[in-house]
């Protein structure tokens, strides 16, 4: 199956940009990093609520058990309240415009060849 030139011309246009100018890279880029930052937030509340369950363990009496829920207050406070996290509940799902993808129109690439067409129809594509 030969590539049609107009199909070979975009893609060599889109070869040619510079990765860091596309927006559905930086869009992707952002939301690993974000990704990224909620993991590492993620183990270090894991890591203090293991510290702390261990505390709580070696409690002898409610008391102990109180002393040891109020020393901790500032990181309860962190992971169990609105406060600590109004800010990452409010993710945005990144939208791709996926039918026109590396500089082609996939649907117009789709309907120019039979044989891709045939398999499409078939749900095969």
């Amino acid at each position: 199956m030969l590539t049609p030139d107009s199909v070979r011309e975009s893609v060599e246009e889109f070869q040619k940009r510079s990765l860091c100018e596309d927006v559905d890279y930086s869009m992707l880029s952002h939301q690993k990093d974000f990704l990224d930052n909620k993991l590492l937030q993620k183990k270090y509340f894991n890591k203090q609520l293991l510290l702390l369950y261990s505390q709580l363990e070696r409690t002898r009496n409610y008391q102990e058990f109180v002393d040891v829920l109020m020393n901790n207050r500032s990181l309860l406070r962190e992971i169990f309240t609105l406060e600590g996290q109004s800010f990452t509940s409010s993710l945005v799902e990144p939208e791709l415009d996926l039918s026109f993808k590396f500089g082609i129109d996939v649907q117009e690439y789709i309907n120019d060849d039979d044989e891709l067409l045939a398999l499409y129809g078939d749900d095969l594509l």
